[in-house]
């Protein structure tokens, strides 16, 4: 597996490939989805005319209880959903109609797609509309409904398409369009409050339903992820909702949701209680004019570092990291009490609207005290899917490194607030200095001191006071998350269980499992076993599972699981299409990684003329006095170590790029004692070439044979490859061996397998990978002189659960095979990858 075969230079040009390439992706997209485009060609044409591309307003298209019943436009109902009110509206929907309404228009078809935008566009107005007027007409509820703007939105009917299309996707795609979807819905329609995010919402339910009643009858499969995952992402997705809310009422102007109430927990100081202050003085003006004298940047982000906590906890959530689940329940209860704590010493107050219903102490309650504890409740009930600890040393430096951000930012404005006392409004002790510092390091919603609060007006202390408290929380999210890195990994594996599993039954490249850098994952019986490679959080496993009959499908959902754990990602490398098709019956996807090349040893001879290129060279060598000689690496000389070792050298020197690995064996895979060399020896002693060879077992007896490592000395003779291959193919069928393996050519397609005419991403990416490596390692090349000895092409996939997860897994492969390369190797890496374009 580790031989290069350098392949010619000459080739054609890649640019013009490029363009034909890229050509034909855009043909397939405009035919595969041609309502999206008619979509982004109106929404487009429609904001040029009306001028709202560029800022004019064309309130006049929008829909609405007035513009609509009331004028009696009922054309407003179809305009509404082409015409955007803006360009930043105009924007989104084009993003939106490429990538989403694309993506619902392959599930549904195009004809489908292009009624049920009509239809459930103009369904959701009408249904929305009738609420919103319905609403306002309860004076009750009239302060928290929107009043009436026109609505131009094209986004509501590709909300309600993509919920219809949701039906017929794949298991992960549907529970993702669901959960996200209505998550993001729901954000801006109970925290904004705007018309329009009430209308998308009524789309993409009435989407939901037609999409349900449309997908009768079909087919789901079952299983697709553990609860674990799903449970940890649907609370990591609550979490991120409850933190990201506020922010968005904040920055559509304070929001008029049910739920934006709990935005003036955020604020830095509230304009109606300062008016009443200038009235009549109350305990809570002192601190409100502190607020509003202070006010800026730095107080600004102080406030909301509750939701950025939030945030940052619903990140861990989703990975299952124990601190995340900790700082989640802190922040989401102190967020609820606390409010409560000055709703009851008058810090904060609450008056019943003009009807003196007081329904809006109902909403606040609900938007800031009922909602973070019974997500906080929800978190503690699941506590157990939030398992992954951080490592001891790694907690012991992030509470070190935030106590000591802590001391010195304290200590600092301490210094600074001391030296610019004069720069306060007020006189203070030393005492009364140091409580306001401490509480500058609290967002002001986890402040309830009463009385009178000093601040300063001008200089180095005012800049102080806005900007170490900042920084203080800069340091402690920073140390968060480098700690979700920091996480205790599982005990390490015994691998001398794993040979024994190898023994009892294997194929042909389950030995690689039991090389340097690879774990082993058991389950509870140590019946089945999966050799994994952990790369960043990924966890690719290599080859095939070992596992007694009728279990294997046991193993793979019990690596998954586990990965899920772990918080990994997990990637079946290099299997074959029997561990392939349980994994696609679960709805994973897969990619082409390489070919193995089989030779079945019964009844093996070299006779005729297909085999005239392995029996000239092999006849050659024989006639020249070369010998192949059979051994271990322990059992080689002083001598006939130091020549293999300097073929390698010579091998590795001559390309003056990083060596491989994964898949790709070195010198310390050789020194294995169950690996046996092949050395085609001259008569003076002079070793030639070198093979290693690992062996698969069946019922406890060796009967097959696997080729890894192949390096001869550059100068040398040619044919030693063949003369090798073609002796031990000789010998170990006399030994009773049926299955010799040339191993897998990495990367690299078969030649008999079916064009892809649309690769997807993954694939994309490692067709990339072995184009840039070909030039310094010729993997086609020898995959071509593999092709020599008549092989059975067994053909090895990369299997995935999620496209999303792509990028990573294609860095992991990356990183796995190149895992030590130094910046030096990698310019020699680029070099010889653009020499070899040219």
């Amino acid at each position: 597996m580790s031989e290069a075969f350098p392949p010619p230079s000459s080739a054609p040009s890649r640019m013009r490939l490029r363009a034909r390439a890229l050509t034909a992706v855009a043909r397939r997209y405009v035919r595969a989805n041609p309502v999206s485009l008619c979509v982004v060609v109106a929404v487009l044409a429609a904001a040029a005319a009306t001028g709202s591309l560029w800022g004019e307003d064309a309130r006049a298209w929008g829909a609405g209880p007035l513009a609509t019943f009331s004028s009696g436009r009922w054309w407003t109902l179809i305009t509404a959903l082409v015409v955007p009110d803006s360009t930043v509206d105009a924007a989104s929907s084009v993003l939106l109609a490429l990538t989403v309404l694309a993506y619902a228009e392959r599930l549904l078809g195009s004809r489908r797609t292009g009624v049920l935008l009509g239809v459930l566009g103009v369904s959701g107005l009408v249904v929305g509309i009738g609420f919103h007027a319905a609403a306002w007409t309860l004076s009750d509820l009239r302060p928290v409904v929107a009043a009436e703007v026109p609505v131009l939105d094209p986004t509501t009917p590709i909300a309600g398409v993509v919920m219809a299309a949701s039906a017929f996707a794949p298991v992960l795609w549907r529970r993702r369009l669901r959960l996200v979807g209505f998550a993001l819905l729901a954000l801006f329609a109970l925290y904004a409050g705007d018309a329009d995010s009430w209308y998308r919402l009524s789309t993409a339910v009435i989407g939901l339903v037609v999409g349900g009643v449309l997908a009768r009858g079909r087919e789901h499969r079952s299983w697709h992820r553990s609860s674990t995952r799903e449970t940890r992402t649907l609370l990591a997705l609550l979490v991120a909702v409850v933190g990201s809310g506020p922010l968005v009422a904040l920055v559509s102007g304070g929001g008029r949701g049910p739920l934006s109430l709990v935005v003036d927990a955020y604020t830095q100081y509230d304009d109606e209680l300062l008016g009443r202050c200038s009235k009549v003085a109350e305990t809570v003006c002192d601190e409100q004019i502190a607020l509003l004298m202070t006010r800026g940047a730095g107080p600004a982000l102080l406030a909301v570092v509750p939701l950025v906590l939030l945030l940052v906890a619903a990140w861990g959530l989703r990975q299952g990291r124990r601190s995340a689940w900790i700082l989640a329940e802190l922040v989401l209860v102190a967020s609820a009490v606390l409010p409560v704590v000055s709703l009851l010493d008058g810090r904060l107050q609450i008056d019943p609207w003009v009807d003196g219903s007081g329904a809006e102490y109902v909403l606040w309650a609900l938007a800031t005290v009922v909602v973070p504890l019974a997500l906080a409740g929800a978190l503690f009930v699941a506590r157990a899917r939030f398992s992954l600890r951080a490592r001891r040393t790694a907690a012991r430096i992030a509470a070190l490194v935030i106590g000591a951000a802590l001391l010195v930012c304290a200590a600092g404005l301490f210094a600074v607030e001391e030296i610019g006392r004069r720069s306060f409004n007020r006189e203070l002790s030393v005492l009364e200095l140091a409580g306001l510092t401490l509480r500058r390091f609290l967002p002001p919603s986890f402040t309830h001191t009463g009385g009178s609060t000093a601040f300063p007006h001008h200089g180095p202390a005012l800049f102080a006071y806005q900007w170490f408290g900042v920084v203080f929380w800069i340091i402690v999210i920073a140390t968060i998350l480098w700690l979700y890195r920091r996480v205790r990994r599982p005990d390490a594996s015994d691998q001398n269980h794993y040979r024994e599993l190898l023994r009892r039954g294997s194929d042909t490249l389950g030995f690689l499992g039991t090389w340097e850098g690879n774990r082993h994952w058991y389950s509870d019986d140590r019946e089945c076993a999966v050799a994994y490679r952990l790369t960043g959080d990924v966890a690719l496993a290599v080859a095939d599972p070992l596992a007694p009959a009728g279990r294997r499908r046991e193993a793979l959902r019990g690596f998954a699981d586990f990965c899920v754990e772990y918080g990994w990602i997990p990637a079946f490398y290099s299997v074959h299409s029997d561990t392939l098709d349980d994994l696609v019956e679960w709805g994973w996807h897969h990619v082409p990684v390489g070919v193995e090349t089989v030779m079945d040893l019964p009844g093996l001879t070299f006779a005729g003329k297909s085999w005239q290129k392995v029996r000239q060279p092999l006849a050659r060598a024989e006639r020249e006095g070369y010998t192949a000689v059979w051994t271990h690496w322990h059992e080689l000389t002083v001598a006939q170590a130091a020549q293999v070792i300097a073929i390698d050298e010579e091998w590795v020197a001559d390309r003056a790029l990083p060596e491989m690995g994964f898949t790709l064996g070195s010198l310390d895979e050789l020194r294995d004692r169950d690996v046996r060399l092949l050395l085609a020896v001259d008569a003076n002693g002079r070793i030639e070439a070198v093979t290693s060879w690992m062996p698969s077992w069946t019922d406890g007896t060796v009967t097959g044979w696997t080729l890894d490592f192949m390096r001869r000395r550059t100068n040398g003779p040619n044919g030693m490859m063949e003369f090798l291959i073609a002796k031990a193919a000789l010998q170990l069928q006399d030994e009773g061996a049926t299955v010799l393996s040339l191993s897998g050519a990495p990367l690299a397609d078969d030649p008999d397998g079916p064009a892809d005419g649309d690769p997807a991403p993954l694939r994309a990416v490692l067709r990339w990978l072995a184009e840039v490596l070909e030039p310094a390692y010729g993997f086609a090349s020898l995959f071509r002189f593999k092709g020599k000895f008549r092989p059975r092409y067994r053909p090895l996939a990369l299997a995935y659960r999620d496209p999303l997860q792509l990028p990573a897994i294609g860095a992991a492969v990356g990183r796995a095979y190149l895992p030590g390369a130094s910046r030096h190797e990698m310019v020699a890496l680029a070099k010889s990858a653009w020499e070899g374009r040219r």
